[in-house]
Formats: structure tokens, C-alpha cells, sequence
């Protein structure tokens, strides 16, 4: 159960909503690169997605120190550790996917990329809702209605991953070709899955504290 002694010092739920913050500037340059894809930029836009994860890591680490030391923070341990973990899992994800597009030398964006990185905006969107409505766990309406939106999300990026694989056999394109895509698209749908593996997180905090 939560425990209501107020923590001293460090806002928990503050900086939760800092790195859903971190996780909508991911979500949005991946969008950004995407939509307007130039291969010879790749290394600049990932200078600038690196940075917001490394801000991320950072996050992490100040509240893991911190709650090493903390007597008596507002939702049990296991469960800011587990929250934490996930959110700053999103953010890798999200690099990864560039990371491999600029590894395989991806020259042309297939219009299923575009799909996926709508999913992912609009995750990290209702992600970023429920994270900043965590601290009303005891009202948990909104909370709700924002993970049942990610958990959608994720069956849609589950539907579009199988469907884009199916396409590159039938289409039967060059095998490197298929390969490198195939890979690319198994991060779209991993990052997806982190989506809910967050909003997970977030539902057992609710039933523990219900």
C-alpha cells in the first residue's frame, strides 16, 4: 500500500512527469526525421535524440540515488524502480530505431514507418497524461481511460508489425533489403509493446493503492 508520509526534498511524480516529458521530445523528433527524411542528416538528428536520452539516464540515475536513502517514499520502492526502468526502456527504443535505420543506410521511408511512429506519438502522448494524473492514483478515471488507449495503440502496432512483414515477403525485394527492414520494424513494435509495459506498471500501482 502507498504510504502517506509526504517525501522531503524530491518529488517523485515531478520527476516522472520530466521524463514523460523526455519521452513526448523522442517521440516527436522521431517524427520529425521521418516525415522529412534525409539519410545525410541521420547523424545529426541523432546527436540530438542521444542527448535526450542521456538526460533521461541522468533523471534516472538522481532518483535512484536518492530513493536508496529515501525512508519513506509515496509509492512502494519496487514499483518507482519498475516505473523508472520502463520510461527510460521508451526512450532506448526510440533511439534504436534511428540507430538501425543509420546502421543499415535505410535510403527511403516505406509509408508502414509513418504508421508506426504515429502509434508511437500518440503513446507517448496518453503515457504522458497518465504519468502526469499518477500522483490521483486514488481517482483514477483519466488514468484509466489513458491506458486503455496505449494498450490499443499497442494491438494496432501488433496488427501493422505483421502486416508489414507479410508485405515484404509477398513484394520479395532484395533479401538484404528485407532484412535490414524487418529488423527496423521489429524496434517500431518493440517500442510500442514499451508503451504498455509502462501503462502496465502504472495499473498495478492503482490496484495496490485502490
Amino acid at each position: 500500500m502507498a504510504k502517506k508520509t509526504k517525501t522531503k526534498g524530491y518529488n517523485y511524480y515531478k520527476e516522472f512527469i520530466i521524463v514523460s516529458d523526455l519521452i513526448l521530445d523522442a517521440s516527436h523528433l522521431l517524427n520529425e526525421v521521418l516525415n522529412d527524411y534525409d539519410l545525410s542528416q541521420l547523424d545529426e538528428k541523432l546527436i540530438e535524440l542521444h542527448k535526450i536520452e542521456r538526460n533521461a539516464d541522468e533523471q534516472r540515475y538522481v532518483m535512484m540515488n536518492f530513493l536508496f536513502s529515501d525512508f519513506l517514499p509515496p509509492i512502494e520502492r519496487e514499483d518507482i524502480i519498475a516505473l523508472s526502468c520502463a520510461l527510460d526502456t521508451i526512450i532506448d527504443l526510440i533511439e534504436d530505431i534511428l540507430i538501425y535505420m543509420d546502421m543499415y543506410q535505410i535510403s527511403a521511408i516505406a509509408p508502414e514507418m509513418l504508421s508506426f511512429v504515429e502509434l508511437i506519438e500518440k503513446s507517448a502522448a496518453e503515457l504522458h497524461k497518465a504519468v502526469k494524473d499518477l500522483k490521483n492514483f486514488k481517482k483514477p478515471k483519466a488514468l484509466h481511460e489513458a491506458i486503455i488507449l496505449i494498450n490499443r495503440y499497442e494491438n494496432l502496432g501488433d496488427d501493422l508489425y505483421t502486416k508489414s512483414v507479410k508485405k515484404l515477403f509477398i513484394e520479395r525485394k532484395d533479401p538484404l533489403d528485407t532484412v535490414s527492414l524487418i529488423r527496423i520494424y521489429d524496434y517500431f513494435e518493440k517500442s510500442c509493446d514499451s508503451f504498455e509495459d509502462a501503462a502496465d506498471i502504472i495499473s498495478g500501482i492503482i490496484l495496490k493503492n485502490s
